[in-house]
């Protein structure tokens, strides 16, 4: 539901080679995945990052590739939305970094945590005094984190 052209796809830019397709999940239901599977296979990928059902894909597509990410209030939980097919691979060796916001009412931070304590996966949650939108120093803080992890 978020534009893929912002301050925060901006910023990022600024520091690496970015992919930001514009994802319509609500009409591209049966394709969207597909198309973002090919993005990953002909590109060299370091970090998927998502939020809330680009969350959702972003998870789907590191376990597929075997890619760490971070995942702004990820969609992951089953719910009443209608989500575009993915692949659903279970990996516990990549990397989730889950950053959910306390007061989010779209998706709600205890139902994520609940669902990957249920999973056999390999995370880091942090929780954040914001709601279903992520301000974009939460973005330069935890994207930061994960760059200064690597060194």
């Amino acid at each position: 539901m978020s534009s893929n052209q912002s301050p925060k796809v901006d910023w990022l830019k600024n520091k690496n080679t970015v992919f930001n397709p514009y994802l319509n999940y609500k009409e591209d239901t049966e394709t969207l995945f597909s198309d973002l599977k090919t993005i990953c296979e002909e590109n060299k990928i370091d970090l998927i990052i998502g939020s809330s059902m680009g969350g959702y894909l972003g998870f789907h597509l590191s376990n597929k590739y075997n890619i760490p990410n971070l995942l702004f209030n990820p969609s992951l939980e089953k719910n009443k939305m209608v989500k575009p097919k993915v692949e659903e691979i279970k990996n516990s060796h990549v990397l989730h970094t889950l950053v959910l916001g306390r007061n989010d009412d779209v998706v709600i931070p205890s139902h994520t945590i609940g669902f990957m304590e249920n999973g056999d996966f390999n995370y880091r949650v942090t929780l954040e005094e914001n709601g279903h939108r992520t301000p974009i120093e939460l973005l330069k803080k935890h994207f930061e984190w994960i760059e200064n992890s690597k060194k």
